[in-house]
């Protein structure tokens, strides 16, 4: 339904994996292990990630062996985290020392174009708007904290391309941002591709390379300066230079692919889902310290469009769902207020028992694990019981029929 065409037929589960961390890495395992319990892991058609969520979404789609060995790698990774790894790498090879030259190289590039640019004015020279390295610097910065942790992820993927991701998981589309057009840039196993662009080879690019993008959250890691041949709709090629950051600067619930009005002549990675899941590891909006200074305030500002920009998305799903555009969504939150599930268990952990866990890539103590891990678990299998049991009770005698992963039923990749 590319074109909004309600008689385009609309098959299976799409699950969004949002931002977050390493907190949206466990958070997220929590409702995959639901999702595996509840018969419907195998049901997934594809998974639209962004940053934290893109890290735990490739190594679903990448690990060998049955969801157990995928649990195990996940509940590892969580415990060493990603930061030490990645300043030993900084301090024990090149990569460091690159980084640091390059910062220092493009920091004086744009200081002396800074200085042009104003005695230029003074003077009232207006050739300066036409002299491209007034306005950006021509330094690729081509080594930065970002690809130290690149380097990271690498070695946990294997150094391996997007195009070997396991034909036998969902469909896997990690979400970035291009900076310079502002658009969303997805990677996935059969394209590359931004509408803006064209597509690209996956075979060119490594799982780690397109995780590092999804994740490079733009106070913390420098964006990724790379140059990628790209094909257009209409068959030509050229060769441009893409700025890649979080994709959860264009969309932290990892929605965008998904919505059923996208134009397959204009997009690409369109399809049509009867169902979405949308998992989202933040948590709920509370007051936060009066802002003074100018930092604070951007700050801020960038919050409530954070934030508005996400609950727009979630009001979306329910104007789709009273549309008939989808058949129905459901919306695992780590925020989620807990007097409005039905179906809590008894051992419920409470939404102020996963409080205050920040958005890093640190080492994660085994107690945080846990808790994450069963909060995603349990508020999916409370809204599974009270919001598609019916749907549910139609899948039992087909699930009952399907090899189980939790049997070894995947096999190794």
């Amino acid at each position: 339904m590319a074109n909004g065409d309600s008689t385009v037929a609309r098959t299976g589960i799409a699950l969004a994996l949002s931002g977050g961390g390493s907190r949206a890495m466990a958070f997220h395992l929590g409702c995959l292990r639901a999702l595996l319990d509840a018969g419907l892991l195998d049901r997934i058609t594809v998974i639209s990630s962004v940053s934290g969520g893109s890290v735990l979404g490739a190594l679903y789609c990448h690990t060998p062996g049955d969801f157990g060995a995928f649990e195990a790698k996940v509940r590892t990774l969580l415990r060493r985290g990603f930061v030490r790894p990645a300043i030993w790498k900084m301090l024990s090879t090149a990569e460091g020392a690159k980084a640091l030259v390059y910062f220092l190289v493009i920091a004086g590039d744009r200081l002396i174009a800074f200085l042009v640019n104003r005695l230029l004015a003074l003077f009232h020279i207006k050739a300066r708007t036409r002299i491209s390295w007034l306005r950006q610097s021509l330094i690729r910065r081509r080594a930065s904290r970002t690809t130290i942790l690149g380097k990271v992820f690498s070695s946990i993927f294997a150094g391996d391309p997007l195009s070997t991701l396991r034909s036998d998981r969902p469909k896997l589309i990690i979400v970035a941002c291009e900076l310079q057009t502002k658009s969303a840039f997805y990677f996935a196993a059969d394209q590359v591709a931004s509408w803006r662009f064209g597509s690209a080879s996956p075979d060119d690019i490594e799982i780690a390379d397109a995780v590092s993008a999804s994740a490079a959250y733009p106070l913390a890691l420098p964006a990724i300066d790379r140059r990628i041949s790209f094909t257009s709709k209409d068959g030509a090629v050229s060769k441009r230079r893409v700025i890649l950051t979080d994709g959860g600067v264009y969309d932290n619930l990892g929605l965008a692919p998904l919505w059923p009005d996208r134009d397959a002549s204009i997009s690409f990675h369109v399809s049509q889902y009867s169902r979405i899941i949308a998992c989202r590891a933040g948590y709920g909006l509370e007051a936060a310290p009066a802002p003074s200074l100018a930092a604070a305030r951007l700050t801020a500002a960038f919050e409530s469009i954070f934030a508005r920009a996400q609950n727009f998305a979630i009001k979306r799903l329910f104007d789709l769902k009273a549309m008939g555009a989808i058949d129905d969504f459901l919306h695992p939150y780590l925020g989620q207020k807990d007097e409005r599930l039905a179906c809590p268990p008894s051992d419920f952990i409470s939404a102020d028992e996963v409080a205050g866990y920040p958005t890093d890539f640190s080492a994660m103590p085994d107690e945080w694990i846990e808790r994450l891990v069963k909060r995603g678990e349990q508020v999916t299998h409370a809204l599974l019981t009270e919001h598609w049991s019916s749907f549910m009770a139609k899948l039992d005698s087909s699930n009952q029929s399907r090899p189980s992963e939790k049997s070894g039923g995947d096999g190794d990749a």
